[in-house]
């Protein structure tokens, strides 16, 4: 094996606790999903018990979704005879990114049809701008994708990856102060601001991508020591969260960002000590955390329905107490991992399917748009 890769290189076994922990965070994130949508907010009191830890604990759904799936980037790692970064990988990373962006933006697409976008207003346009998980997640992963095309080594990637992660996190509070909608058009800015509705813009929320490149080196060479770097980051993260005050309040601001990354490294901490303890146990329920993207397109899908489907929330949208709401949270959960398991299933058993079912919904998807 050439220097370049210094024993990291090669697409190695995934990590098991990479896969439990996406799967912590899909379990986080439909839960959260769900009772948001179904359970009436004047039930909701942020500011007391138990409805004040249930916001902070869904608010580390996509920090730590983030947090693996930079993680992740590290495993499938490949190089050229040359020390090169394999092309192949590289085109295969841009595409997914694509991919992702795609599916985020046209899962807020502002028409029923496309013949209908001239009557759409700007509200309306302005919203299908906004910045989500998956429009975050496949421009973060298209930063990461460049980076890695410029550095030889798995070492170098994670120490440049871990340096501009913490420079995000840094200059967060001043990216989100600066009037981006002045300077940039709409699309671009939300990216960068929080002020016309984006949830996840790249500042601060991509630094969990570039920090969880660490993590995935770290991971692939000496998995046993990732809960206690975790934990001691976590704490870390808190201490800096707790000396910086109200300094720079807000989503972006400096307690806010380090709170909720410690938080997040702790959680990630003690998941992995759990792995590490009962790893027979963790490896049978592991592959579920394999697919995180079919299941967030799913249970979003199964609660909020399409412009040609109806979902679960139809009727029913901020319109059940806390115990009702609560009782959907495992039929979701269930039918959207049962959902997920019968299409790899498809996957494994025959090719041809594999290569039809995406292209039926592909071709239904396009004709709801046209018709």
């Amino acid at each position: 094996m050439s220097s370049s890769t210094e024993g990291l290189s090669s697409a190695g076994p995934r990590v098991l606790v990479l896969d439990c922990l996406r799967l912590a965070a899909m379990l986080l994130m439909i839960q959260g999903h769900t009772l948001d949508a179904l359970m009436d907010p004047a039930l909701v009191d942020l500011g007391g018990f138990p409805w004040r830890y249930w916001a902070e604990l869904r608010g580390l759904t996509a920090p730590l979704f983030m947090l693996v799936s930079g993680a992740a980037t590290v495993l499938g790692i490949r190089y050229e005879a040359d020390g090169r970064p394999s092309r192949a990988m590289l085109r295969r990373r841009v595409w997914t990114a694509v991919t992702v962006s795609g599916i985020g933006y046209l899962m807020v697409f502002p028409a029923d049809r496309l013949v209908d976008l001239p009557w759409v207003s700007a509200g309306q346009w302005r919203a299908s701008l906004q910045v989500h998980i998956l429009q975050l997640n496949g421009a973060a992963l298209l930063l990461l994708t460049a980076l890695l095309a410029r550095v030889r080594t798995v070492r170098r990637y994670a120490a440049w990856s871990l340096g501009l992660g913490v420079l995000i996190l840094l200059a967060a509070p001043a990216v989100a102060g600066a009037p981006w909608f002045r300077w940039l058009p709409e699309g671009l800015a939300a990216f960068l601001s929080f002020e016309h509705g984006s949830t996840f813009p790249l500042f601060p929320t991509s630094a969990y991508l570039f920090l969880g490149v660490g993590l995935g080196a770290l991971a692939k060479a000496a998995p046993e020591r990732l809960p206690l770097a975790c934990l001691g980051g976590g704490a870390g993260s808190l201490l800096v969260a707790l000396a910086a005050g109200r300094l720079a309040a807000g989503p972006a601001g400096y307690r806010h960002t380090f709170g909720q990354l410690g938080c997040t490294l702790l959680l990630a901490g003690l998941l992995g000590w759990a792995v590490a303890r009962r790893p027979g146990f963790a490896a049978r329920w592991a592959p579920l955390g394999r697919h995180s993207l079919l299941v967030y397109v799913g249970h979003l899908v199964l609660i909020f329905g399409t412009p040609w489907t109806v979902g679960l929330a139809t009727g029913r949208f901020h319109g059940l107490g806390a115990g009702a709401a609560a009782l959907w949270v495992p039929l979701v959960g269930g039918a959207t991992f049962a959902a997920m398991l019968l299409w790899v299933w498809i996957r494994r058993r025959t090719r041809h399917l594999a290569v039809l079912v995406p292209a039926a919904m592909t071709l239904a998807l396009a004709c709801g748009l046209v018709w």
